[in-house]
């Protein structure tokens, strides 16, 4: 099961099913996948109440835009919008959330691997880790508001007014739990690989590491297939697709290149080779 298929079905587990997710996870190919579920649910039940609140604070603004007697220009419908508190709120509860992940991570791995280095938090990966966050409130607040726009020029056409806009403004995913559970799927297994890439290079008993494609599980990419076994040092890139990647789901690789890619690595040691992946 890819990364995608694994968020289709943990969408369809309740809050109660944690265990189900565990296994899904693990039949992924992933380890530690307590600490995955763990770090999911938190972040995926804080994202959920601000996807809500934004929703609150957003409705009423795109209602009033949406009884104006000329249609709203796109400027006039970011100005409006830019009272939200989406940005601030996620960067304030979640990204420490998300971070925490990556650290708790480090450990497990730097543990698994009997690494000696501390966590250092001033390293250059962790510094990329630190503005990927710092970018990703951004990222998400970009994609909603194209949609606000979309959704208040729209209600002008064909006088569908402000009823079709209440209708859809409510079902929109940028307000969902789908976009949640996505979210905190999706950025905590980003974590996952990055905090595992940290781990080996502050251990110097890791020379190389080794690309890994699970075979039989969903539709593989034929370009991660190709990788598979692939070793190069621990400081190289692997080339994916025409593009370096330090590690699977590396926030360098393009969209269609890091989600839903259910590869991982395994480490490559001076003395021996430890698999890693599971």
């Amino acid at each position: 099961m890819n990364d995608a298929e694994l968020i289709q079905k943990s969408l369809e587990l309740s809050a109660e099913e944690k265990e189900e997710l565990i296994k899904l996870l693990r039949k992924a190919g992933f380890s530690f996948t307590e600490t995955l579920a763990d770090n999911i649910s938190d972040i995926e039940q804080e994202l959920e109440d601000i996807l809500q609140e934004d929703y609150e604070q957003v409705a009423p603004i795109l209602e009033e835009l949406a009884q104006k007697d000329k249609k709203p220009s796109r400027k006039m419908i970011l100005a409006a919008l830019a009272a939200r508190f989406f940005i601030s709120k996620m960067s304030e509860r979640v990204n420490p959330k998300i971070k925490l992940s990556y650290v708790t991570l480090f450990d497990k791995f730097n543990s698994k691997y009997k690494g000696n280095s501390e966590f250092n938090p001033k390293s250059r990966h962790s510094k990329e880790i630190d503005k990927w966050l710092k970018g990703l409130p951004k990222l998400m607040d970009l994609t909603s508001k194209e949609r606000f726009i979309f959704l208040v020029q729209s209600s002008y056409d064909e006088g569908k007014g402000i009823k079709w806009l209440e209708r859809n403004l409510s079902k929109l995913d940028e307000f969902g739990h789908s976009r949640a559970r996505t979210t905190s799927i999706t950025e905590v297994l980003r974590m996952y690989s990055g905090s595992q890439y940290e781990a080996m290079m502050s251990n110097p008993n890791i020379v190389g590491k080794e690309w890994m494609h699970t075979s039989g599980i969903g539709e593989p990419r034929m370009s991660h297939g190709q990788a598979d076994g692939t070793v190069v040092a621990v400081d190289d890139f692997f080339i994916i697709d025409g593009e370096r990647a330090r590690y699977p789901r590396d926030p360098q690789l393009s969209p269609g290149n890091s989600i839903s890619c259910h590869c991982f690595m395994n480490p490559v040691l001076a003395d021996k080779y430890t698999k890693g992946g599971s």
